[in-house]
């Protein structure tokens, strides 16, 4: 191999000498002949465009200071800067109609040599995708002359291919002649937006269309309305693919996901839906930090949605990641997801292990919470800890079952949690001392996880946190029982399981806890 690659070198080196030894210095008529064998060699491939921004700029001023066109040449420099800012003051040629009914009409002229033709249309299409007539700085008249070059572009599109070579743009326009139509949307369905994620792609490229482009606005505006118009479970089906979608135009995902978001609240029953979830977090957030505030582009409702849903998730992750006791045991998930609707914030504070870089799930429970992690001041690497906020009492339970949870009642004010430089004191102990059981200081309330002979620990914990409109609900819905109030007719707050409640005696003692009663007939559990 290296003895071939010698050879080929010697050769190049051969031949680029003769050819110099050939060339007289001085001698244009040489180089002139060689440019033309060029040229007749790649035939229209040679079409590279002139157009740079200063030689534009000075095409305009002198087409605005005499309204006259010299030839080709000055219209396709006029035709790619008919968008651009120019003079003083400031205008736009497509905004000046009398200027921009010169062009066209001279343009048009030439339709029939078709080479020089299609440079100056490739500079109108140009012209045409990327004059936003949405956007606050357009004038009328602007617009009215975008509809103008819409049916001149419409009208020439038959006229830009030759025998032999065509540009890929050409090429591409030919494919999708709706872009100059009057509905540029409407072959592209909702479902077939998989599919169609490819043909926004190579429309893009081989038009070469800005993302910032109205019809790139348009289109993927009109997918995302045409879901929202969607009943409830083909919505829902539609969102991974609108996702894909805005992940490729990120610069209208912001205001695609407020719609989205919207008609994601206003559905029956919006049950967490994870890629929603993860896409407006990566976007805006977390949505309870007040940092965030200003980034959340929805209404209140929709933005407790997605938190609920990520406090949830944070839920599942801290008890099946951090904390082996509770992978085959999962009881206290079941009970904090009870609250999690009431939950106002949610923190983590770890010790050295949650940080191991080579493990995937530390890595993405990390990621999922950022934010709202400090790490722990001490020795031991595998204490964890999940601090959880309500209007009552602040929470805290560690990664291990048999250690206590603690309870801080908000009416004292804030625990005395240290937060600083990464690091966080609970409760004023060391999580060290906390792991051999000793007691907490004032005010916190430890509570460990062991049953009672009349009541599970569940029944405690729910007795000290009370019960909410949204406990119940989440009670109900969690283990299909059926809820009725009855109170405004003399009656009493009833609990019934149905034929698909499956659950055991620590459900029905958090019921216990809130204060209800097995009745008589053991049907259900009565509130008075």
């Amino acid at each position: 191999m290296s003895h071939a690659l010698d050879q080929l070198q010697a050769t190049l080196h051969n031949v680029n000498q003769v050819t110099l030894a050939r060339m007289r210095l001085g001698d244009s008529l040489q180089i002139a002949h060689e440019r033309s064998m060029l040229i007749d060699w790649l035939g229209d491939k040679l079409e590279l465009e002139e157009s740079t921004g200063d030689r534009i700029i000075d095409a305009l001023r002198a087409f605005a200071q005499n309204p006259h066109l010299s030839g080709l040449r000055q219209a396709r420099l006029i035709c790619y800067g008919c968008t651009q800012p120019f003079g003083t003051p400031l205008q736009r040629l497509i905004e000046n109609s009398k200027l921009f009914t010169t062009l066209l009409e001279y343009v048009d002229l030439h339709y029939y040599r078709t080479r020089a033709f299609r440079k100056c249309y490739r500079g109108l299409l140009n012209s045409y995708f990327s004059y936003d007539p949405d956007s606050a700085g357009s004038l009328a008249e602007g617009r009215r002359n975008l509809e103008i070059l819409q049916k001149f572009l419409d009208k020439r599109k038959d006229d830009l291919e030759t025998a032999h070579y065509n540009p890929e743009w050409v090429a591409a326009l030919s494919a999708h002649r709706n872009l100059l139509g009057e509905d540029p949307c409407k072959p592209y369905r909702l479902a077939d937006l998989e599919k169609n994620l490819a043909v926004f792609d190579d429309i893009r490229e081989r038009l070469e269309i800005g993302d910032d482009s109205w019809i790139v606005r348009r289109i993927v505006f009109s997918q995302v309305k045409a879901a929202t118009a969607l009943d409830d479970p083909l919505f829902k089906e539609s969102i991974d693919s609108l996702l894909l979608l805005l992940i490729d135009h990120p610069l209208h995902a912001s205001a695609a996901l407020t719609l989205l978001l919207e008609r994601y609240a206003r559905c029956g029953r919006p049950d967490s839906n994870a890629s929603l979830r993860d896409f407006s977090i990566g976007l805006w957030g977390n949505p309870w930090l007040a940092a965030n505030a200003h980034q959340w582009q929805c209404s209140q409702e929709a933005r407790n949605m997605v938190a609920h849903w990520l406090k949830h998730h944070l839920l599942q992750e801290f008890f099946s990641i951090l904390s082996s006791d509770d992978a085959d045991n999962p009881r206290r998930l079941n009970f904090w997801e009870l609250y999690c609707e009431d939950m106002q914030g949610l923190y983590f504070a770890l010790g050295s292990d949650a940080f191991i870089r080579s493990n995937a799930e530390l890595y993405k429970l990390r990621h999922d919470a950022k934010g709202l992690i400090v790490r722990l001041t001490e020795e031991r690497k595998d204490t964890h800890t999940l601090i959880m906020q309500f209007g009552g009492h602040h929470v805290v339970e560690f990664n291990h079952y048999r250690y206590p949870a603690f309870f801080y009642d908000a009416l004292h004010g804030l625990p005395p949690f240290y937060w600083s430089k990464g690091w966080v004191d609970i409760g004023a102990l060391s999580a060290s001392k906390m792991s051999k059981g000793a007691v907490a200081a004032a005010p916190s309330k430890p509570m460990r996880h062991q049953d009672m002979d009349q009541l599970a620990w569940e029944g405690k914990f729910a007795h000290l946190m009370g019960a909410t409109e949204n406990t119940i609900k989440a009670f109900c819905r969690k283990y299909h029982c059926q809820y009725e109030n009855l109170r405004s007719q003399g009656g009493l707050e009833w609990i019934r399981p149905t034929s698909q409640t499956q659950c055991g005696p620590e459900a029905w003692s958090v019921l216990l806890g809130w204060g209800f009663t097995l009745s008589p007939d053991k049907r259900g559990y009565c509130l008075e």
